[in-house]
Parts: structure tokens; C-alpha cells; sequence
């Protein structure tokens, strides 16, 4: 049966272009449609990056860092290649990659068929398009059978989407036992206040913006944000990240250079030893587990 089901997602694949149009023409919301367009246009703007896997390979650590930590959490998890893992908005498919190269068998699904062209030829470059499907779909609806999948990672796309909806989809597709793991920036005191201000904007703009990589709907998860999704699942830990390090966001070289961050490394130890100040933490890993 999982053989027929993998077999059927491959042949779906092939036809991803012509998914995305009846998407667009038949099921997108407004804002879905927004979203598709942006990334339609940002995929064709930027060249697609080599996909570093060190943070899988084990060699270094780095549990400061949300997506080194995310990497981590779920290769850890990896026990036979039998496991599933579904790349929630996988972009242009680098984390699809990234946890192909570990042993899953990776699904992904993205609103941009450009994204998704791009993604495959990812896989295709590193070997592992055997292993690393990807369709055209949305967040608040994917078509993926119930309780398919070991593993649901999700990386900076809760904030794009209808958070309700999405989870949802995510715990139906997520086995019984099954992990979801989401990377996301979340709205905090203080910092927010001012980065929302006049003096905020004008010094970083947030409107949307390819050069930036701001789209128009996208915005920062809540308290009552984080309050839903623990409704919808309670067995749900977080994890916070981002202090000081957000300063990292001015400093292009650091930021694409690839080295770990000193002032990542600061906020965990002031995490560790003011855990009050987690509040003000931007970032987080949130795992959720279905019970």
C-alpha cells in the first residue's frame, strides 16, 4: 500500500505545473494568490544556494541556532528510511534536501511551481530525487492521506498562512506518535513596540519588498497565535531564540557567511540563566507531538 502511495505522489509530481494553475484558477484565496505571485517572482530573482548539510552530519553543534537546532531535533529522529517527512512550504527545497541526505523519504509541497521547478532540480543535483518528492499545494489544504507521515517539518511558514487551518492539516497527515517541528519568528514586548514604530520602519521598512524578502501578508506569530496551536495540540514545547542576535540582521557579511553567531551563543547562556528573558526571545522551535 505505501509503495502504491509513493508511486502515485511521483507520478503527481510530473504534473505540478498544471496543479498550480488549477489552484490558482479554482481553489486560491486572495492572499494565497498573493503569496504565489510574490514567490513566483522572488524564486526567478535568486540563484539557488549549495546546501550545506553540516548540520546533520554531526560534526559541530550549534543548539543556539533555531535552524541548526531544528536540523538536529529531527535527525535525531531518523531511525529507518522507512520514516516519512513532510517539507511543510518547502520552498525552493533546500531542508527537502537537507533531510533527504539523512535517510527520510521527503515530501514537500510549496504555492510556487517555480519554487517547486527549482526544488527538484535540487534534489536532482545531490542525488536524492529518488527519495525527495515535491508537489504544488497550500498549507490550509494539502492532499496528502491521513496520518501518512513519521515527521511534518515546517520552516518560516506558519507566519504566511492561516495558522488554524494549517495546523490542523498537519496534525491529520502527522501519525499517531508522529512529531511536527515549526521554525518561526514571533512578536515580543518591547522589541516589537519599536521595530512597528515610525522611527522603526523608516530605519527598516516592513513593507513588502523582493529585495527584502517581505511579502504584503506575512506577519510575526502571536501569543494567541501560539495560544491556538496549543489548543490544537497540547503536547507542545517551545523553544526560544533571538535576544540580542537580532541585531545579526544588519550584518550581511555574518549573516551569509556561514559562521556561527557570538551573540547567538550569548542569548542561550542568558536564557539559561535569566529564563524570564525567553519572553523577549523573536524566535522559536515549536515542537508538537500527536498523541
Amino acid at each position: 500500500m505505501a509503495q502504491n502511495l509513493s508511486a502515485q505522489f511521483q507520478l503527481a509530481s510530473r504534473s505540478d505545473a498544471l496543479l498550480g494553475e488549477l489552484l490558482v484558477k479554482e481553489t486560491l484565496t486572495e492572499r494565497q494568490r498573493r503569496e504565489r505571485e510574490y514567490y513566483e517572482e522572488y524564486s526567478m530573482l535568486t540563484t539557488p544556494a549549495e546546501v550545506c548539510f553540516d548540520p546533520v552530519l554531526g560534526k559541530e553543534l550549534r543548539p543556539w541556532n533555531p535552524y541548526w537546532f531544528l536540523c538536529n531535533s529531527v535527525a535525531t529522529r531518523f531511525r529507518s528510511p522507512r520514516q516519512r517527512l513532510l517539507d511543510f512550504g518547502c520552498g525552493p527545497g533546500i531542508y527537502s534536501v537537507i533531510f533527504g541526505k539523512v535517510g527520510y523519504e521527503v515530501f514537500g509541497f510549496d504555492i510556487s511551481p517555480n519554487n517547486i521547478a527549482i526544488a527538484q532540480g535540487l534534489a536532482q543535483k545531490y542525488g536524492l530525487s529518488e527519495g525527495v518528492h515535491f508537489r504544488v499545494g497550500t498549507a490550509e489544504r494539502i492532499d496528502y492521506p491521513d496520518e501518512y507521515f513519521d515527521v511534518v517539518v515546517g520552516i518560516d511558514i506558519l507566519h504566511h498562512v492561516d495558522v488554524a487551518h494549517s495546523v490542523r492539516e498537519c496534525l491529520r497527515v502527522l501519525k499517531k506518535g508522529g512529531t511536527a517541528v515549526f521554525k518561526e519568528p514571533v512578536a515580543v514586548p518591547v522589541f516589537d513596540p519599536i521595530r512597528n514604530s515610525l522611527l522603526g520602519r523608516l530605519v527598516a521598512p516592513k513593507s513588502a519588498s523582493l529585495e527584502r524578502h517581505i511579502t504584503e501578508d506575512e506577519r510575526k506569530l502571536t501569543v494567541n497565535d501560539l495560544r491556538t496551536i496549543r489548543a490544537l495540540c497540547p503536547d507542545m514545547s517551545i523553544k526560544r531564540f533571538r535576544l540580542f542576535s537580532r541585531l545579526d540582521a544588519f550584518n550581511k557579511k555574518l549573516a551569509t557567511n556561514g559562521r556561527p553567531s557570538a551573540i547567538e551563543k550569548f542569548d542561550d547562556r542568558v536564557f539559561q540563566l535569566l529564563p524570564f528573558m525567553k519572553t523577549f526571545g523573536g524566535d522559536v522551535v515549536i515542537a508538537l507531538k500527536r498523541n
